[in-house]
């Protein structure tokens, strides 16, 4: 394969990484002219224009073309074809380092926006490397100038996206030799400066963030006569009013090996934007924090300046967390030692720290919107990613996506991708676990520490098998009717209407409602329609292995 460079001196290497004599000026012109249109017909008339840039075009100048293209034919075989009046070169994928450079620009976003700003460091890097000079160097003609100011226009992002993926990596002191040198380079780039007033201050370098935010704007306004724009004003507020560290929180969850499904979910949790607050409601084990957590490393490059995980559950007979005490931690997590006693005092400097930062906020297993209100930032460019098991609050603004079942194709992929084994063996346990993520996990350890079962040993061990046991923990939430109706309707088939519970129960048709309703609303009753319900396997199997010994009807 042919290498064409045209990122600097134009040339051409052979397959072997040899350069090719391409001979004088003329000839390279024709082919650096060809290399502006790859792939596409270029007239005769426009290949001599270039050819004789600023000189007289003389009556030997089609033939002498053809002299030059011989030539180049006889470099790079079937590589150039004719038609009349025009050429073109065959430039196939990977043959351009300009094509070449975009491919490594665009997997580097990607990468960084799934969480891996090292990676990102690496492609961007190696697009960098491509430059040898500037693009067609010593190449007159406004064409070719036009094409290299593009390019360069094109190097100079790269340097700013370089920085900004050593930003999200931690690597602070590289992005700042990369980005002064940029603002040497290029100083009326106020992005670049941007990013540099963010990079010394993440370094904790606040000084000389002030000092780097006031030379950009002296330089703005001698040679633009205008005032920073909002971005680098925001940085300089940040600087100004926030404590610089060094160690921006980094607290997710590792992240989890071999995510299977959510594919929606992921999408538009990757179309997220700042200042959302994004919810995640579902039934126990249905996979929400897995999905937050997964999410929140595809984003976190996105958030540079800290990302929380904060787990608001009860354990065991202990509360939810509480809101001041929740506060407590985020803000030690700030670097605060000295904590406000009063808890608004606290949701007030919690959300006065994240007015001037990028903040990626998960807050796991909330109870409800009292609880999630004084952790929320004010007006902010921070994302936070709530998840609950519960369905009847709502927080302004939210986004919202409940979390169904895996189908049974994604539950079979989950399982096999975690145990190997093949899918025939699998129909016991996928029924039982009716595509709930947790129990199909709780299935799959059992086997990869018992790989000696055989699938009768698995179904024995399913009979008995508590698949889900954080039902407890939304059992625990229910009023005490709604316990007793809970029990009780383990009796009924899977999917049910608001008579047979209230038979089932004996109870009037609106106190039927109002126990279904406060089931539905803890996922320990699905609604599919008015007046159906359905029972999911592992919340009706929990509700027969507990059910008293008592009547079922309810008092």
């Amino acid at each position: 394969m042919t290498i064409f460079h045209i990122l600097g001196p134009v040339e051409a290497r052979d397959p072997a990484g040899a350069v090719l004599e391409l001979g004088a000026r003329k000839p390279v012109t024709v082919l650096a002219t060809l290399l502006l249109h790859p792939n596409a017909w270029v007239r005769v008339d426009r290949l001599i224009e270039s050819t004789w840039h600023e000189q007289a075009v003389p009556a030997s100048a089609e033939a002498n073309l053809k002299t030059y293209i011989c030539r180049l034919r006889r470099l790079l075989p079937s590589a150039i074809e004719s038609r009349p009046g025009a050429y073109r070169l065959l430039v196939a994928p990977g043959e351009l380092d300009a094509d070449r450079v975009a491919d490594l620009a665009a997997a580097a976003r990607t990468a960084l926006a799934e969480g891996a700003p090292h990676r990102a460091i690496a492609l961007y890097t190696e697009a960098l490397s491509a430059w040898r000079g500037r693009p067609f160097e010593d190449l007159p003609g406004a064409e070719f100038q036009s094409a290299a100011d593009r390019l360069e226009e094109i190097r100079r992002d790269l340097r700013e996206s370089l920085a900004e993926a050593q930003l999200a990596a931690g690597e602070a002191r590289a992005a700042i030799s990369g980005l002064r040198a940029l603002t040497a380079d290029e100083p009326l780039r106020e992005a670049a400066w941007t990013q540099l007033v963010r990079a010394l201050h993440a370094a904790g370098r606040r000084a000389e963030a002030l000092a780097t935010y006031h030379q950009a704007r002296r330089v703005l306004a001698e040679e633009l006569g205008v005032d920073p724009g909002p971005a680098l004003a925001e940085a300089h507020q940040q600087a100004l009013a926030t404590p610089a560290t060094s160690h921006p929180r980094r607290e997710l969850p590792r992240d989890i090996p071999g995510f299977t499904g959510r594919t929606a979910e992921l999408t538009a949790l990757a179309g997220s934007t700042p200042g959302q607050t994004i919810v995640l409601d579902g039934m126990t084990g249905a996979g929400k924090t897995a999905l937050a957590v997964h999410a929140a490393h595809r984003l976190a490059a996105r958030y540079p300046d800290g990302q929380f995980f904060l787990d608001l559950r009860a354990h065991a007979e202990a509360p939810p967390l509480t809101p001041a005490d929740a506060l407590a931690r985020l803000l030690r997590g700030l670097g605060h030692t000295a904590i406000p006693a009063d808890a608004d005092e606290r949701a007030a400097l919690w959300r006065s720290e994240l007015s001037g930062r990028r903040v990626l906020l998960v807050l796991d297993d909330a109870a409800d919107e009292d609880q999630l209100r004084p952790l929320l930032p004010g007006a902010s460019a921070s994302l936070t990613l709530v998840t609950t098991r519960t369905r009847d609050w709502r927080l302004p603004g939210e986004t919202r996506y409940p979390l169904n079942p895996l189908s049974p194709t994604e539950s079979a992929t989950l399982f096999h991708t975690a145990t190997g084994r093949p899918l025939t063996s699998l129909t016991t346990a996928l029924t039982a676990c009716g595509g709930n993520p947790g129990a199909l996990h709780t299935v799959a350890t059992q086997l990869a520490i018992r790989p000696q079962w055989t699938a009768a040993d698995l179904a024995d061990w399913l009979a008995s098998a508590q698949l889900a046991p954080g039902l407890t923990g939304s059992y625990r939430r229910l009023s005490a009717g709604a316990r007793s109706a809970f029990h009780a309707l383990a009796a009924l088939p899977p999917e049910f209407d608001a008579r047979q519970a209230g038979q089932q129960l004996g109870l009037s048709h609106p106190d039927t409602r109002r126990l279904l309703e406060e089931l539905t609303d803890h996922h320990l009753l699905e609604a599919p329609a008015p007046n159906r319900f359905q029972t999911h396997p592992l919340v009706r199997a929990h509700a027969r292995a507990a059910r008293p010994l008592s009547s079922t009807r309810v008092a």
